[in-house]
């Protein structure tokens, strides 16, 4: 019987990924603090995790997991069929000396909100970030419609909207009604992503794509399946993909997917 670990920030999403554990018979934890309890004894080794990087990296350690996730330049290294818009990646100091109205998001961590952002307006958001930081420059389009796929084993598990109509969904009650046909058309162009020759991923991950106004269907960025918003995703099978985010420590054969050691490169200075 696997177990969900959850974070002591009690969103809806953890809420909602909570009662579906249980509903499935799995051992549930929500820790209020840094350390595994003493008591918490697992019925086997089938963790999912719920938690945020960098804590969640401790707190793998301390069950012999290593978390998994794309790498800081997935995205920007895409075969630009499936970005349709210009991307790079480059130390937040480069940014700061020469964009001018472009888009700029942090490469891995929502250390400053994404966005348009000129020289001034970047260095106030990001006064307290370390310079070598790793963002994405890219140009700034219009996207009207995103969707986030949960992917395991390269596979799409459950799609939501959370851009629609370029309005973004906040309210859990209320997510817009979505053509069965819109539906499979993201399923086929995020399967094609995941089948690309050219594309390498880890076992489980987020995938965001959207529609880019005048252009079509394109990736929009990768997140971590174990620190993301669920939507209107089905929670039990957000369970399953969590399962597949994670790797026994002993185990593990290639550091190419351990979120740990990508983080400590992109958010250099950033320990809590």
């Amino acid at each position: 019987m696997p177990s969900l670990i959850c974070s002591s920030r009690y969103t809806i999403d953890s809420q909602i990924l909570r009662k579906a554990a249980q509903q499935l018979g799995w051992e549930t934890l929500r820790l209020d603090g840094k350390r595994i309890p003493d008591w918490f004894d697992p019925p086997d080794n089938d963790f999912a995790f719920f938690y945020t990087a960098p804590h969640v990296f401790d707190i793998g350690k301390q069950l012999n997991r290593k978390m998994l996730g794309c790498n800081p330049d997935w995205a920007v290294n895409l075969p630009q069929e499936l970005l349709r818009r210009e991307l790079r990646q480059t130390t937040l100091a480069d940014a700061l000396a020469n964009i001018q109205d472009h888009f700029v998001k942090h490469a891995v961590s929502k250390a400053f909100p994404a966005a348009v952002y000129n020289q001034q307006s970047l260095a106030d958001a990001t006064s307290s970030i370390h310079p070598s930081s790793l963002v994405h420059i890219g140009e700034p389009v219009n996207w009207t419609h995103e969707y986030r796929c949960f992917v395991a084993n390269r596979k799409v598990m459950t799609v939501s909207p959370y851009v629609y109509d370029g309005v973004i969904v906040t309210d859990y009650d209320s997510f817009p009604t979505v053509p069965d046909s819109e539906i499979s058309t993201v399923r086929a162009f995020a399967e094609s992503v995941l089948e690309h020759p050219n594309v390498d991923c880890p076992d489980a991950f987020v995938l965001d794509v959207g529609k880019i106004a005048g252009r079509g269907w394109a990736v929009v960025e990768c997140n971590e399946c174990w620190a993301s918003g669920i939507y209107a995703c089905d929670p039990a099978i957000v369970l399953q993909t969590l399962l597949c985010g994670n790797a026994d420590s002993a185990t593990m054969q290639s550091s190419t997917w351990d979120f740990a050691q990508h983080y400590s490169l992109a958010c250099p200075g950033i320990t809590e």
